[in-house]
């Protein structure tokens, strides 16, 4: 193994010492009740880990669960503790399960799928909501988006509205909900293209089919399905969430934990760990993208420790709401944060490359296809042919000699997907945006050196190289599933398959100068 890297039993996992007096941010957290959507995602995984093992004295998380594929609600919570995320939580907590409540729900039906008994529990025990629950697929199909990112968002606005006890609401936005005809992206509400129950009503109207048809029409100048409903459901804030203690989290691309609870953990090939990934396996060679671009991605746990201080604040922000005495005071605004980190460390998508490829060479998966060679072009005419050259030829050479051999071809149908993939995602690659995050930054500032320490969020003290190294081998044994003592067979291999390449490339460049020289003798 190189020397420069290190495996995950390396980093320092311990958490505070439970015997210091709480910092602020616990003390605010200290005998709440927590209500989380999302929990079952990314991110929300992350905030339920957080909130058990850095704010133990938190009193009860109820968290909403639907039955998926086929597994009842209490079949997925007890799967959900099973990952290696878990693993510090449990060792430090090991009662954490009685703090935990799972409530039945589902974010596309109504009320969220929420009985009326458990709705009326949360109404009188509830202290503290965040909502993190959102389809994060770019191309999901209308009406989901709809009935998740925006209804969902109402509803549960709808019953914060009927909580007597509510200190904070914390909804989880995205950066580039307000990215269409704009360059500079202000912590501030803007407005929407379209109402959540006009568009609601839209959708209710039509069958699947003809919404899909129609989609590109409705979607405009959006990117996606995703972007326009998140910017819908900001709307929905001002409308339904009025004189609610309430605040908003806007996160560019998340990808894989820097520090905590382990480094490098992901769940999830969304975004540039879905390119990562799909390059460091061999599959993917070319991606339509700038390189001179801001890629303004930002780790997991800084946008998880960013939620939970977040709503601190905004909790002290409606205390001092209330509290005044003015007769003439404005109405409550609800604060808006932009965690990103293209403002104070800014990274571009050639780096992004240039990093992911330095230490993708030096842990190579064992099961790597092909070398690390990704190829960034912003020309679509360029980027076109090579797809066909490096992506397309060789599918169809493989998949015909699956046949030949009695195997399944796989490679074409892959590579349908991966196009799809970079098609999707080329809009965030093609373009930059100036996200202006002088909430975000205030925020830190108020936070004690303690709460500094225990939620770090300051992406301008993140080191991107150092960061990388985590990063890399986060995929490798979270995604790929491969386990660090495969290494030394894998790096055997990584050298064959450079070896074999450039044995390929030798013998097309002596072919070419062939038919060249052969060209040349035939016309002089």
């Amino acid at each position: 193994m190189p020397a420069d890297i290190a495996t995950m039993d390396n980093f320092d996992l311990n958490s505070h010492d439970k015997t210091r007096e709480m910092s602020e941010i616990q003390s605010f957290y200290d005998g709440m009740t927590v209500l989380l959507t999302g929990a079952t995602g990314f991110l929300g995984n992350l905030i339920l880990e957080k909130l058990i093992r850095t704010c133990s004295g938190v009193k009860r998380i109820y968290v909403l669960i639907r039955e998926k594929k086929g597994k009842t609600t209490e079949e997925r919570f007890k799967e959900l503790f099973n990952d290696p995320l878990f693993e510090l939580m449990k060792k430090q907590e090991p009662n954490y399960l009685e703090k935990i409540t799972a409530v039945i729900g589902d974010c596309c039906l109504p009320n969220l799928g929420i009985d009326l008994q458990n709705t009326n529990i949360l109404k009188n025990e509830v202290n503290i909501v965040i909502h993190s629950a959102a389809t994060v697929r770019f191309d999901e199909h209308l009406r989901k988006a709809v009935n998740v990112n925006i209804i969902a968002l109402q509803d549960i606005l709808k019953m914060s509205q009927e909580m007597p006890n509510l200190k904070a609401f914390v909804h989880i936005s995205t950066a580039y909900s307000n990215c269409v005809g704009r360059q500079v992206v202000d912590e501030v509400f803007y407005k929407p293209p379209i109402s959540g129950d006009n568009l609601l009503q839209l959708v209710n109207s039509l069958d699947d089919d003809y919404i899909t048809r129609i989609t590109p029409s409705i979607l405009k100048e959006w990117p996606n399905t995703y972007a326009m409903t998140k910017a819908i459901a900001e709307g929905e804030i001002l409308t339904y969430g009025k004189e609610l203690p309430i605040g908003v989290i806007r996160p560019s691309m998340i990808v894989a934990t820097s520090d905590e609870p382990i480094p490098g953990w992901i769940n999830n090939i969304y975004g540039p760990t879905g390119v990562v990934a799909a390059t460091g396996i061999g599959l993917m060679r070319c991606m339509r993208t700038d390189y001179t671009k801001i890629a303004d991605i930002i780790p997991g746990d800084f946008v998880t420790n960013a939620i939970l201080a977040s709503a601190w604040e905004i909790h002290n922000q409606w205390k001092n709401y209330k509290n005044s005495s003015d007769l003439n005071k404005e109405k409550f605004v609800p604060k808006i944060y932009n965690i990103v980190s293209s403002s104070s460390n800014p990274l571009t998508w050639g780096e992004f490359s240039f990093y992911n490829k330095k230490y993708g060479s030096r842990i190579p998966s064992i099961r790597a296809i092909w070398p690390i060679m990704l190829r960034l072009s912003k020309n679509k005419y360029e980027y076109s042919i090579l797809c066909f050259l490096l992506h397309i030829i060789p599918a169809y050479i493989v998949d015909s000699l699956a046949k030949l051999t009695g195997r399944k071809p796989q490679l074409i149908e892959g590579y349908k997907k991966i196009h799809k993939f970079t098609a999707v995602i080329s809009y965030f690659s093609l373009h930059s945006w100036t996200f202006h995050d002088d909430n975000t930054k205030s925020l830190i500032k108020k936070l004690s050196k303690l709460d500094q320490s225990l939620f770090k969020f300051d992406i301008s003290k993140l080191s991107w190289n150092e960061y990388f190294k985590k990063h890399v081998m986060g995929i490798r044994l979270y995604i790929v599933k491969e386990p660090m003592d495969t290494l030394p067979e894998a790096m055997k291999r990584n050298t064959k398959l450079y070896m074999i390449h450039y044995t390929l490339v030798s013998i097309l460049v002596a072919l070419l100068i062939l038919i060249i020289y052969g060209l040349f003798l035939l016309f002089v």
